[in-house]
């Protein structure tokens, strides 16, 4: 399985510009959010089943973005979304997502043990975790049911892939990684 690190993105770029299927920096507003997702379903079609899984993991890890990146864009509506870089990839055996936006140190602990936590459980594993964060009450401070991530885990088929690159004092840059294999094993 490849795995290799890219430094920056012209590397990144060179290395993969011929199997890009989606790249995108920015706000990661409603619009953006549908035409990318359609994007993604008109060309990720055969079989259906990986397109879709493909399609939610990247929903998730675009609303990610949009709702807890501390890099905020406004609009002309007004509405403010966060703002970060989502690529999509093929490779000959997988669909490779990449996310990164800015976070606050104070809470990269927070999203780096969630996902070390989701990283070390099964399927099952998975799926009760999923069943306890719905069934839990959600925190004042966030803006959603807690289940992303593990939403994300759920669809993909190899553990999720972090790297954190501090900013400055307040801020790292963090990037998630998720494969998709084209074929499944059972």
């Amino acid at each position: 399985m490849e795995n290799q690190k890219y430094e920056n993105l012209v590397d990144f770029y060179s290395s993969m510009n011929r199997n890009i299927i989606v790249y995108y920096k920015g706000p990661f507003d409603e619009i953006i959010l549908s035409e990318i997702g359609t994007k993604i379903r008109k060309k990720i079609f055969d079989p259906p089943k990986i397109g879709h899984r493909l399609f939610s993991v990247f929903m998730e890890l675009a609303q990610n973005i949009s709702l807890y990146s501390a890099e905020k864009n406004q609009l002309e509506s007004g509405l403010k979304w966060g703002v970060g870089t989502i690529a999509v990839y093929e490779t000959k055996e997988s669909y490779i997502l990449i996310s990164g936006n800015l976070v606050k140190n104070d809470v990269l602990k927070q999203i780096v043990e969630k996902c070390e936590e989701i990283n070390n459980l099964d399927h099952e594993g998975l799926r009760a975790m999923k069943r306890e964060y719905r069934s839990s009450e959600i925190k004042a401070n966030h803006k959603g049911g807690n289940i992303g991530l593990i939403q994300v885990a759920l669809k993909s088929d190899l553990p999720l892939e972090l790297d954190i690159k501090e900013v400055d004092k307040e801020h790292s840059f963090f990037t998630i990684s998720v494969n998709v294999l084209k074929q499944q094993t059972l």
